[in-house]
């Protein structure tokens, strides 16, 4: 063929294969069209069934809240998890616990509906470490209190089971928080003895929780507190700071599935010192922590969204 020196010829379309191409294009678009069309409606119809079913079930508020209160956490942990090589590069360690704190206190409440008050903040400001911070224990929920008041170079004692948690127990290795044994009475010993070394030399807080385990009550009461918190702050002579969440139970029971936006009250207490005490101070001393701790939990409460609300238009 002149002017085609290959020998091949083109392939002109003609007007009836065009319109056939432009025909599935067009089909194919009204298709994604209706396709996106639907998924946006069935969203929509979604998110309108959860709203409702939210506002009128108290069982699905508290998944919801449970659910983005775990996600919270989460988030957190793997905050710590980032930054914990970071702090120990930058010869700050102690600081890992306080910026997943504060990463708690920024998203815990946007994703549980629960935020917190202090009472007394101004003496954990003015307190000096080392010192031991005693605090109830209630439930998993505490871990949002704790991200609003932990201070800056202090470190968690939990059980050692915690350490193989996925993602939690990975941040609390790393960021060199205590782990105990509490069926193994010697290590327990043992270890309390070395953390009051490491407290003293290194400036840092200790915070845990003298009950031992979560009580879960729901009528202002504590449990026994057990010595190992109390043997610790006299063998340092380290002072102990009580720390007291408010009972959950107006906003938070679990088992009524129960899990409603509120207030918890955090109150700070005045140290204790513990300079010129010895071992067998320690009763008299947890005795003490322990009636201070139990009138202030009397003296402050959880206060459901509702409630606040309703208070501040009367102010």
């Amino acid at each position: 063929m002149p002017g085609n020196s290959s020998g091949r010829t083109r392939t002109i379309p003609t007007s009836s294969s065009t319109t056939a191409i432009v025909t599935r294009r067009v089909a194919s678009t009204r298709l994604m069209e209706l396709l996106t069309g639907r998924a946006t409606s069935a969203l929509a119809a979604s998110a309108i069934l959860f709203i409702i079913l939210f506002r009128r079930s108290s069982v699905v508020r508290f998944y919801a809240r449970m659910i983005g209160y775990i996600i919270a956490g989460i988030i957190s942990s793997v905050v710590g998890i980032t930054v914990s090589p970071f702090m120990w590069a930058l010869g700050r360690p102690g600081m890992t616990n306080w910026v997943v704190a504060r990463t708690m206190k920024l998203i815990g409440p946007v994703l549980s509906g629960m935020r917190c008050r202090i009472e007394g903040q101004e003496i954990l400001d003015r307190a000096t470490l080392p010192a031991v911070l005693v605090c109830n224990h209630q439930s998993s929920l505490d871990v949002l209190g704790m991200g609003y008041i932990l201070p800056p170079n202090v470190v968690v004692m939990g059980k050692k089971e915690i350490k193989w948690v996925p993602i939690l127990g990975w941040f609390m290795a790393l960021a060199n928080n205590v782990f105990i044994d509490r069926k193994n009475r010697g290590h327990a010993i043992e270890t309390m003895g070395k953390v009051a070394v490491y407290l003293k030399e290194h400036k840092y807080g200790l915070w845990l929780f003298p009950e031992g385990t979560r009580s879960h009550q729901v009528d202002d009461t504590l449990m026994p507190f057990k010595k190992g918190a109390f043997h610790l702050a006299v063998q340092g002579q380290i002072p102990i700071v009580p720390i007291i969440f408010s009972t959950y139970q107006p906003c938070y029971q679990p088992k009524k599935s129960i899990f409603d936006a509120g207030v918890i009250t955090i109150k700070v207490l005045e140290p204790i010192p513990t300079t010129g005490m010895t071992t067998a101070d320690v009763d008299a001393l947890l005795e003490k922590t322990r009636d201070a701790m139990l009138a202030a939990l009397q003296s402050i409460k959880t206060i459901p969204a509702s409630a606040a609300t309703e208070a501040k238009k009367l102010q």
